[in-house]
This record gives C-alpha cells, structure tokens and sequence, in this order.
C-alpha cells in the first residue's frame, strides 16, 4: 500500500537521480543506511520493554534528506529495509512524498525482541503463592516438592506484600507445579493456591556477579573469617576497601549479591558457626532465607544497626537453630513497650530455645 508521510516524519528517503532532467537531488551519503540506524535504536528500547517517540523535526546537518528545492513532478524512489523497490511515485505537493510500505514485513527491532524473549521469557517461569506470606519458606517449598512428581530447584524465592513468588527454569517444572494447585491444605485446612506464568529471568540470574568479582569477594570473605571461633564477620561490606578498590559494589539488600554470598559461605564456610551482618542497611530478610540450606549450622546470627522495622523479617530465618540473634540500632526494637513484649515477638517468628 501507499501512505502519505511529511518530509520530516519518522523515515527517512534514499532520492536518486531525477530521470527527466538529470539533475541530482541532495541526500544522505554513500553507504548510509538510516533504516540500520532507526532499528538498532528501537532495539536498546524493545529490550527495555518501551517504544521511542519519533523526532518531532529534522535535524541539520545530520545526514537526512534536505526537500528545499524538490517541485511537484518530480521522481523518488525507495528503499525500505535496504531492499531495492522500482516502483515510482509522484510528488503530491511541495511538502509530501509518497512511499511504498510493506504490511507483511516485520521490522528489525521486533525480531530482536522476540529473540530477546526465546532466551528469557520462554525458559523462565514464575510461581505465585497468595497469601504465602502466612508459611515459613521451608515448609511451603517441602510441601510443594512433596506434591510434584519431579524435583525442582527455586530460584529468588522472596515474598513480597502477602505473597510468595519463587522461579523456575523449566517448562515441564512450571506445569507441574501448576497442577498441585489446590492440592496442598495448611493448618487451618485451607487449600494453597498456585499460579505459574511465563517470566523474564529473575534479577538474581540476569544481574550475576561474574567470575572475577565472585573471585574477589570470594578473597574479601576469607581475610574476615575467623578459623578458631568459625566466624564470618561480614558487617559493613559494601565499603570493604579490596571490593571498593576494584569498583565491586556489594550490596546485601540485592539478591544476587546476597545469593553470591551465601553460595561462597556454602563452598568455602560449610562448619560456619557465627554471621555478622551488621550495618549493612539490611531492611528486608529474602535474599538471607536461603541461609537455612546453605549454613544450616549457624547458631549465631548479628543483625544489629540494620533498617529492620517489623520482626515478621525474622521469619524468613526461623529455619535455623539460633542460640544468639542481635538486633540492636533496627527501628523494629523502638515499637515494643516494653522489653517482655520485645522478647515474645521476637521469639516467636523465628523460634528461639531461650532468651536474646
């Protein structure tokens, strides 16, 4: 089909020769291809999700068509997609051409999106609980597994307002965890429901540290870990100088830098005893709730001068078996009348055998 598109709209014409008069008309150089150009820019933003506003004028000297002296009669031919097209068309008015678009042809930009989908989208999956915020990690993803006939591995499991959500690699994983839906009743006898939809790749995995830095943090962890006392002091990480002097940012709020984390204590610490977690800024507990399988053996745990505000965080590591747990400096200590009232509910999300 043919439209009608103003000399300054979105595209941009490749003008030949004029076959009347022989006169040539002023266009882009040689070698120049502002369709490539126009793709990879809708590329970055189709893979942000978005969609670029066109230009609202043309720009001089930037290589685009100048239409000063084009008069009516006059010839233009086309190239959409850098493919050659013959057919001419004629000038409407002064200000107007007309050009050849192709309905059927998918741009560039849509193609990458799509490939950009197929590497995330159609491999990743991610599983809903609402209303999980009411289970402890540990017997959720144990009564799930109990219900699925093939194992599975949760990735960046987290809550979030009052629900439960994890991820998933698999599609046969995702439709089999869609299936035990219903099928799981909790103490009040009421059945767990569970939602599977297709998902980009959880921020754990696309922001993973890479070798070098898992490397350097890896050395960091071990120059502050005591061998005698089996201790791991990891307060105030982020401006450790080794990770700051290489531009290593290691945030623990961040999933991926606490899965870093715990996955070197894992292979490196597996007899950790004591975590010091102190002054990092810690306001939420999602990333540390795989501390359950991957230390199982802490008993002490130091929270303090963190930006803790409700105890129901200390439930997401009510799986260990902590004999010391310090919270001191977190704005959640401020909220209790008194210290009777701190101790039951503090004890009670995360199951202490006795005072703190």
């Amino acid at each position: 089909m043919c439209s009608t598109l103003r000399k300054c709209g979105t595209y941009r014409t490749e003008v030949a020769e004029c076959h009347d008069h022989g006169s040539p008309f002023q266009g882009r150089k040689k070698g120049g291809n502002s369709f490539r150009d126009n793709s990879d820019k809708r590329n970055c933003h189709h893979e942000h999700g978005g969609y670029e506003r066109p230009s609202s004028h043309c720009q001089e000297n930037d290589g685009s068509v100048e239409m000063r002296d084009v008069h009516k009669d006059q010839q233009l031919r086309h190239t959409p997609y850098s493919i050659r097209c013959d057919r001419r068309m004629k000038w409407h008015s002064e200000d107007e051409i007309c050009i050849t678009t192709w309905r059927n042809r998918k741009p560039p930009g849509r193609k990458m999106r799509q490939n950009t989908q197929d590497g995330y989208t159609r491999n990743w999956f991610k599983v809903t609980i609402p209303y999980g915020i009411k289970y402890d990690k540990s017997w959720l993803m144990n009564s799930i597994q109990s219900h699925c006939s093939a194992p599975f591995t949760p990735v960046d499991f987290h809550y979030i307002r009052n629900r439960a959500c994890f991820f998933v690699q698999d599609a046969t994983t995702a439709s089999v965890l869609k299936d035990v839906s219903y099928k799981i009743c909790d103490d009040e006898n009421r059945k767990i429901c569970i939602f599977v939809n297709h998902s980009t790749a959880p921020y754990s995995v696309k922001n993973k540290l890479k070798p070098g830095q898992m490397e350097m943090l890896k050395l960091t962890m071990n120059k502050r870990y005591n061998v005698s006392q089996q201790a791991l002091d990891l307060q105030n990480l982020r401006f450790d100088p080794d990770l700051m002097g290489r531009d290593i940012d290691i945030i623990l709020n961040r999933r991926n830098c606490m899965a870093a984390t715990l996955k070197i204590i894992e292979r490196n610490f597996p007899e950790l005893l004591s975590l010091n977690l102190c002054n990092n800024k810690l306001y939420q507990l999602d990333g540390l709730s795989d501390i359950i399988e991957k230390a199982p053996k802490v008993k002490t745990l130091n929270l303090s001068k963190n930006k803790l505000e409700s105890a129901w965080e200390l439930g997401k590591v009510k799986g260990l078996k902590l004999e010391e747990l310090w919270l001191e400096g977190n704005p959640l200590c401020s909220t209790f009348s008194d210290q009777s009232a701190y101790v039951r509910s503090v004890a009670t999300p995360i199951a202490l055998p006795g005072h703190l």
